[in-house]
């Protein structure tokens, strides 16, 4: 339903996507994971239809995605700066996005208001910065639209809400499966609800795919710095730290690793354990040039 061909978008010179090349054909939640500058605004508003690319082509449900009527009534997309006219209530601007989305679920929207406490009356733009990203992120699940693109949609809520809001995002998958990305930075608070990946790093598609291959990607090596610094030497170190007098650690992929086929009496001798998708995209997207503890241990 989704395919991008080596989308790329230069804003005045500076390059804000590069050859993204990916496909989605099934309901699934996914993470657009990048770090702040990584592209994912600019990948949304592509395949929302808002931008024209520079070269490559991003199409949903066949169609090319700029300036199609089809996709704009198929595509829900939200992000913090978005638009509404002003000074019109909560309950108006639900009504105009119920007349535009066809499957829209006024009720459940009436009742998710209610939840948040978010008065129908209300003006959007008198909301505070948490309440104006709950009211987005209402007007993006009630369209029920068949790609559903949740642009940072918690920026501004309190922790307790946050962890509110994606359980209904959860819930409101289960009840209506369709394409649900979400973007953001922050991996930790929101992997327990993804079934898949997508990160970006530089305007590029690092790695997409399951949740379980992304936990799976990285492992930590520890042992003594003798057989770990003969590992350093055939193995792309992403981190390498010191725990004290003859004990070294460092993280390395874990398909590398296991393509050494170490000896049995080596391996007895190392421990090896896995690396949280957090931590993962960490690595991935590190800085060049090392990490803290090489900065300090140079």
């Amino acid at each position: 339903m989704i395919r991008c061909d080596e989308l790329t978008k230069y804003f005045n010179g500076t390059r804000a996507l590069k050859n993204c090349s990916f496909e989605i054909t099934e309901p699934t939640l996914t993470g657009v994971i990048g770090v702040n500058g990584a592209g994912k605004t600019t990948l949304f508003k592509s395949l929302a239809g808002f931008l024209k690319p520079t070269s490559g082509m991003p199409s949903l449900f066949g169609e090319e995605a700029f300036q199609n009527i089809t996709v704009a009534q198929n595509v829900m997309l939200i992000e913090e700066g978005m638009q509404f006219y002003p000074g019109v209530s909560l309950y108006e601007l639900l009504d105009s996005y119920q007349q535009f989305y066809e499957d829209f679920d006024i009720t459940l929207a009436k009742g998710l208001l209610n939840y948040f406490n978010l008065p129908g009356e209300a003006r959007y733009e008198r909301l505070s910065k948490g309440m104006a990203s709950t009211f987005r992120l209402i007007l993006a699940l009630s369209a029920r639209a068949a790609v559903t693109l949740l642009d940072e949609p918690t920026t501004g809520m309190d922790p307790s809400v946050r962890k509110d809001v994606y359980e209904l995002i959860l819930k409101d998958y289960i009840k209506a499966p369709r394409i649900i990305l979400i973007s953001s930075h922050y991996l930790g608070e929101m992997e327990s609800i993804l079934d898949h990946i997508l990160l970006i790093d530089e305007g590029r598609v690092l790695e997409h795919g399951a949740l379980e291959e992304f936990q799976s990607l990285f492992v930590a090596v520890k042992g003594s710095p003798e057989i770990i610094t003969s590992l350093e030497e055939k193995l792309q170190v992403f981190e390498g730290k010191d725990f004290g007098p003859g004990i070294r650690q460092i993280v390395v992929k874990r398909e590398e690793f296991l393509n050494l086929h170490l000896w049995d009496e080596v391996k007895e001798s190392l421990t090896v354990n896995s690396i949280s998708p957090e931590d993962s995209f960490i690595y991935l997207t590190r800085r060049k040039g090392g990490g803290i503890h090489e900065l300090y241990d140079s």
